[in-house]
């Protein structure tokens, strides 16, 4: 009597469902590589070439302005933004005129206008009617006299 040994049986799904996965992966990377170039435009900021050719201009106004001496703090208080601007010597400056806007650094929404009204002592308020809570971008130029300050400070909107 001869007695065979009966080898055990081996799976063909096994490789099949591994082949399956691997699909699903390759189909999943080509959907989200084919979102990637046709959403990003490639460009940071607007006009790279002809902001390039003017960097030593905006270096020569930020030493401009950091010769001023001015201190500008923005903080949300109460639904507004509030808006403190000091001297050097850190007196209050008052009769600043203060044009500014609010733009989402996360979306491309149009840029909402700030209407900035002095209240004394150095501090200007603006309401804050955004329509989305979270991050904003705070983009003003303050001027007395001749004196130029552009501010650019992000601020956190509460809900």
């Amino acid at each position: 009597m001869v007695m065979t040994i009966e080898q055990p049986r081996k799976s063909n799904w096994i490789p099949w469902v591994f082949v399956g996965a691997m699909l699903i992966v390759i189909a999943v990377n080509a959907v989200m590589v084919t979102y990637a170039i046709n959403s990003y435009s490639g460009l940071a900021v607007d006009k790279p070439y002809e902001r390039g050719v003017h960097y030593n201009d905006v270096l020569a106004a930020q030493k401009g302005q950091d010769a001023l001496g001015w201190r500008v703090s923005v903080n949300v208080e109460a639904g507004q933004l509030v808006m403190r601007v000091q001297d050097r010597d850190g007196q209050p400056l008052n009769h600043i005129g203060i044009t500014g806007r609010l733009e989402r650094p996360v979306s491309n929404d149009a840029p909402l206008p700030l209407g900035i009204t002095a209240v004394g002592d150095g501090q200007y308020v603006a309401r804050l009617n955004t329509p989305h809570p979270g991050q904003w971008d705070v983009k003003a130029a303050l001027r007395h006299g001749d004196d130029q300050y552009l501010l650019v400070q992000r601020i956190m909107v509460p809900k």
